[in-house]
């Protein structure tokens, strides 16, 4: 199962579901950045099309999730994830869904903005790609302190997992993400995730991947 600390370049891997911890690792094989261009996923789905300038990377591209980063870096990035559903706020932090959350922006954006360690901005209306949704501005609330067992001491709140894929997404620290909640025509969620492990690089990470996320296409039809 994979581990990701939400915006973290890098995914966690744990070799066993329970009783492992992880946290973040070091760098794994070097990325080599694409040439400024246009490039369509090989497997995320719904396929995505979208333009990034020069010293972009894509490291990851699976169904039910990509990741852009900054080439180079381990604290920045925009991750999409498919089959989206809230995260258990169980204190064990299990990768395993909140019962009774719904899937839809409506129902996801509400989720997160009532969770206790949590500050939420105001929710904007949004279209990427030809989904509509909603966008989102999070980070950890000051002065919380709960830690998930892997997390070594850091405040964390889990946020999204998936029934399908090995994710388990939380936010950590100083961390601060802006998520694009979407949704499908047939059911269901993709999100959006402009992500900044290091907060204090959060405004220029939003300013970076500004154009790359306009730049999106989801083929949907």
């Amino acid at each position: 199962m994979i581990r990701g600390f939400a915006s973290l370049a890098l995914l966690l891997v744990v070799t066993a579901c329970g009783g492992s911890s992880a946290s973040p690792a070091a760098s794994g094989p070097v990325v080599s950045p694409m040439p400024a261009g246009t490039y369509t996923s090989s497997a995320f789905q719904p396929a995505v099309t979208f333009i990034v300038p020069d010293g972009w990377a894509k490291p990851v591209d699976t169904a039910p999730y990509l990741q852009l980063i900054p080439a180079g870096s381990d604290v920045l990035g925009i991750h999409l994830f498919r089959a989206v559903v809230a995260a258990s706020q169980d204190p064990a932090c299990p990768a395993t869904p909140e019962p009774g959350v719904g899937t839809t922006s409506t129902d996801l954006v509400a989720w997160l903005r009532a969770r206790p360690g949590l500050v939420v901005g105001t929710p904007v209306m949004a279209t990427v790609g030809g989904l509509r949704g909603v966008s989102i501005d999070v980070a950890i609330k000051n002065g919380w302190t709960t830690s998930c067992p892997f997390a070594g001491g850091s405040p964390t709140v889990p946020l999204i997992t998936s029934k399908a894929a090995d994710y388990h997404w939380v936010i950590v620290g100083n961390e601060r993400l802006r998520f694009y909640v979407l949704d499908l025509p047939g059911g269901g969620t993709v999100i959006v995730d402009v992500d900044a492990y290091d907060g204090t690089q959060f405004d220029a990470l939003v300013r970076s991947a500004a154009p790359i996320v306009r730049s999106m296409q989801f083929a949907t039809s």
